[in-house]
């Protein structure tokens, strides 16, 4: 069954650099170990930004939020959240969760 980590912290940059930060960072999520999809989160209003991402398991979840991506992360960005959640696929399946 697939997993989610959440990840959200503030952030003090424009919207703009935020943006073009993260594109040139996006590739780096590409071979990440049972990563399915990244989604990446904005809001301007809050100044707050963020992910969510699908693993495939838990395991694979639980990797990732203790590995060495989100420690630099937590490194760089004051108040970083992360959290890790399990899915709840019949549910998700009627309401078009790419599960």
């Amino acid at each position: 069954m697939p997993s989610i980590v959440q990840i959200n912290f503030p952030f003090t940059e424009s919207q703009k650099e935020l943006e073009s930060h993260s594109e040139e960072v996006a590739g780096r999520f590409i071979d990440i170990d049972g990563l399915q999809w990244k989604i990446w989160l904005v809001d301007e209003a809050s100044k707050t930004a963020g992910g969510i991402y699908q693993f495939e398991n838990r395991d694979k979840a639980e990797a990732y939020a203790g590995g060495e991506m989100v420690a630099h992360l937590k490194n760089v960005r004051d108040g970083v959240q992360v959290n890790v959640f399990d899915t709840i696929g019949g549910a998700g399946k009627l309401t078009r969760a790419p599960l």
